[in-house]
C-alpha cells in the first residue's frame, strides 16, 4: 500500500502543476483581451500637443470655372481694349490648428475650433484662354491687363466659393476629423467638439 501511495503522489504533483500551467496561459490570453489602461496624460497641454503636431487642417477643397470679361477704354481702335478670359480657380479651406482652445476637466474634454478660413487660393495658369481680344493703339499694356483680371478673376471666384458653402462644410469636416483622432485618447472623458 505504502508504494501505491508513492506512486500517486508524484502523478498528483504533476497534475497539479499542469492545472497551475493552463490556469496562467487561459489567464494571459482573457487579459489579453481586456480594455487597457491609458497611461497617457490627459492634460490641456497634451491634447494640444497633439493638435499642434497637424499644424494645418485643410479639410474642403473646391474648383470653379469662370468667364471674366475686361473692357477699358471708350473709342474703340483708338483707346478701347478688353478681353474675355476662360480660367479655373482651386480653393483649399480648413482650421489653423495652432488657433483650437483645449479645456480638460474630470468628465469631458472641450476642443473648440476655429472658424474655417480659405487656406489657399490661385487660379491655375494652364486654364487660362483668351477670346475676343480687342487691342487698341493707344492703351497697349497686355501684361498689365492680365495681372489684372487675374486678381479680379480669383476675387470673384473666391466669393463664389463661399457662397457654394466651402467654409461651412470645412468647419464640419474640421469637427469630424478632430473627433476621430481623440477618440479613445481622452481616459474615458466626454469630448465636446464646438465651433467657434
Amino acid at each position: 500500500m505504502k508504494q501505491d501511495q508513492k506512486f500517486r503522489l508524484p502523478f498528483r504533483g504533476l497534475f497539479a502543476f499542469v492545472a497551475v500551467v493552463a490556469l496562467l496561459m487561459i489567464g494571459g490570453m482573457i487579459g489579453q483581451h481586456l480594455p487597457k489602461a491609458s497611461h497617457e496624460t490627459v492634460s490641456e497641454a497634451a491634447i494640444s500637443s497633439r493638435l499642434a503636431d497637424i499644424g494645418e487642417l485643410s479639410t474642403e477643397k473646391y474648383t470653379y470655372t469662370g468667364l471674366y470679361k475686361l473692357t477699358q477704354g471708350e473709342i474703340p481702335l483708338i483707346t478701347q481694349k478688353g478681353f474675355s478670359m476662360v480660367y479655373t480657380a482651386n480653393f483649399k479651406a480648413g482650421i489653423k490648428v495652432k488657433d483650437v482652445q483645449v479645456k480638460v476637466d474630470q468628465s469631458k474634454v472641450t476642443v473648440t475650433l476655429p472658424a474655417a478660413k480659405i487656406l489657399s487660393a490661385a487660379i491655375d495658369p494652364s486654364s487660362i484662354k483668351f477670346y475676343d481680344q480687342k487691342a487698341a493703339l493707344f492703351n497697349w499694356s497686355q501684361k498689365e491687363d492680365v495681372t489684372k483680371a487675374e486678381k479680379a478673376a480669383l476675387k470673384r471666384a473666391q466669393a463664389a466659393a463661399i457662397k457654394a458653402g466651402i467654409l461651412t462644410s470645412s468647419e464640419t469636416s474640421a469637427k469630424k476629423l478632430v473627433k476621430q483622432l481623440l477618440k479613445g485618447k481622452l481616459g474615458g472623458r466626454q469630448l465636446v467638439v464646438l465651433q467657434a
